[in-house]
């Protein structure tokens, strides 16, 4: 199952390990006992300064608009994920990206970019995880081997990307904009 170059979407083999690397000693700088797969602070505080920025909105205004949204986020939970008090889920971020899109507080650009990153940095989080729970008692990320942080990742990242292939193509489907657009890049939506 290991993706040549072209199918990992451009990630060499030194940056899926220096990605796993560094969720690794992210687990072990924390001091948590548990691995967390959960969304970075430096990723939702620039979501949120993009969108303060461009939305003119007031934070208090900005946390009602998003206790509005169906992703049951109260305004004191988005605080505690601002604040760095709490992480948030990369589900829960996802769907506060393309809100943001769609209310064009963010450009497609940046909507782009912090998908990317958000879906290199949880494969990197399930491979970090993954490795560590085969390792019961592992004290140090240096005992794990390079090729092995290297391998796990590239089968995570071919599992993400059929899982994420698996959910767009109902949508694809379903609704004509998206039909159209998946179209236009040329993409095959026949059954």
């Amino acid at each position: 199952m290991h993706k040549t170059e072209s199918e990992t979407l451009g990630i060499e083999e030194y940056e899926a390990f220096e990605l796993v690397a560094r969720e690794l000693h992210t687990h072990f700088s924390s001091g948590r006992k548990n691995f967390a797969v959960r969304v970075p602070l430096n990723l939702v505080s620039y979501l949120f300064i993009g969108i303060l920025r461009k939305s003119r909105l007031p934070k208090i205004q900005l946390e009602e608009a998003i206790s509005k949204l169906e992703l049951a986020v109260e305004a004191r939970t988005l605080r505690r994920y601002v604040s760095g008090h709490a992480r948030m889920t990369w589900w829960v971020f996802q769907r506060l990206v393309f809100w943001a899109r769609e209310q064009k507080w963010i450009s497609t650009w940046t909507c782009c970019d912090l998908i990317s990153k958000a879906h290199l940095c949880e494969v990197a989080q399930i491979s970090a995880r993954e490795l560590l729970n085969e390792r019961k008692r592992l004290v140090s990320a240096t005992e794990i081997r390079r090729e092995e942080m290297v391998t796990r990742f590239y089968e995570n990242i071919a599992l993400k990307d059929l899982e994420q292939e698996k959910k767009a193509v109902p949508s694809i489907r379903r609704y004509d904009e998206v039909r159209e657009l998946a179209r236009s890049l040329g993409l095959d939506t026949a059954d």
